[in-house]
């Protein structure tokens, strides 16, 4: 749903690959080298004195993403996204970013900058190479670089800082919540990217080895060893585009609590998620005309919409927006849609109450006639 940032529109070119679109995307590399120090750093994000630098990039990206919005389908990381979604992504971006909700407007521009960026990652277990690391924007905390290179996918340089990060700790100045944060950043990776559960249990032991770090964390590390250790005897199955029954069963017997409604985040819950997306995630990007397609796109918002949000930036209003566009007749459309609703609420939920703006209440509305002409038609 909203967030926006241009660079949306990076994936937009990765994916299209033509010349013509090449003038665009240099303007985009600019507009991120604009916002990089923000991106970083929730205080400087909020921060009013940064308000109008901000919001002209990204005003500039949503101006430019019309440039190419008349591209009817837009691939990227298994999933089809319309011009018509994503459009409505950037602009409602901005409007996100204005009315005052600046650490979910954040939030978003992160997953959507991790999003578009994983056209460079074909496959769940790649990093992608494209290089934001250059001289003149580098930052100069590792932490702040480390989770820029993160959000853009490029795990490779990221994971070597975060690690930084954890073993000078505290000689290097880092605050405490970054800590967890770096930690959650080096699972996600582990478990959904590499797929390593052996990996994970020897890098854990690596950052153990650092005395000083905070009680919690080192009991943080503790569990995350151990629930790795259980996970490690199942393996992260692969499906063929015929095997839809054993893809569904899969899912909903590792989502069965949640999908009921129990919700209980522990280290073994937390790798689970990511094992569970992973599988889901290879096989859309396998199969991505796959009659199952919506109903993955729901398990993958629900797996995304659960973890700790200091693991990894996603997407899920993205998958369920797509769900009840474009898949308006599945049986899990309702599902999306109250799912997408519920999200919505939260990102215009403040002290004072709800305050939706007139156009998401219109989207909403019409998102609900749509499925509701459909479904209660059926009945």
């Amino acid at each position: 749903m909203r967030f926006s940032i241009g660079i949306l529109i990076l994936g937009v070119v990765c994916s299209l690959a033509k010349a013509e679109v090449k003038p665009y995307m240099d303007q985009m590399l600019q507009q991120i080298y604009v916002l990089k120090p923000y991106i970083v750093s929730d205080a400087e994000y909020r921060d009013p004195k940064n308000f109008q630098t901000v919001d002209e990039a990204l005003k500039k990206m949503g101006d430019l993403s019309e440039k190419i919005s008349h591209e009817n389908k837009i691939r990227q990381s298994g999933f089809a996204v319309s011009g018509k979604v994503l459009n409505q992504q950037l602009r409602e971006t901005e409007l996100v970013y204005r009315t005052g909700n600046k650490d979910y407007s954040l939030w978003m521009l992160r997953s959507t900058l991790s999003v578009c960026m994983s056209c460079h990652t074909q496959l769940p277990s790649a990093s992608t190479k494209f290089d934001f690391s250059q001289k003149d924007h580098y930052l100069t905390k590792p932490f702040d670089e480390a989770e820029f290179l993160f959000i853009v996918r490029n795990f490779d340089k990221a994971i070597p800082l975060y690690d930084q990060v954890l073993n000078g700790f505290p000689k290097n100045g880092t605050a405490t919540d970054n800590l967890e944060k770096a930690l959650a950043r080096k699972v996600y990776y582990f478990v959904r990217v590499k797929r390593d559960f052996k990996g994970l249990s020897d890098s854990l032991n690596e950052n153990e080895k650092n005395k000083n770090l905070p009680p919690f964390i080192v009991k943080k590390i503790a569990g995350l060893k151990k629930a790795s250790s259980t996970l490690a005897k199942e393996s992260f199955p692969s499906f063929a585009e015929d095997q839809q029954d054993e893809v569904r069963n899969y899912a909903e017997k590792n989502l069965k609590k949640e999908l009921q409604g129990e919700f209980e985040i522990t280290p073994e819950r937390e790798l689970s998620y990511l094992r569970t997306a992973s599988v889901l995630y290879k096989y859309l990007e396998q199969y991505p005309d796959t009659s199952l397609k919506p109903e993955i796109l729901y398990w993958l918002s629900f797996c995304e919409r659960r973890l700790d949000k200091k693991a990894f930036y996603s997407l899920p209003e993205l998958y369920l927006k797509q769900c009840v566009l474009e898949y308006t007749k599945s049986r899990i459309a309702p599902s999306c849609l109250k799912e997408y609703q519920d999200l919505v609420t939260l990102a215009y939920t403040g002290t004072s109450g709800v305050h939706l703006p007139k156009d998401v209440e219109r989207e909403l509305k019409s998102m609900q006639e749509m499925v509701a002409k459909i479904h209660n038609h059926s009945k």
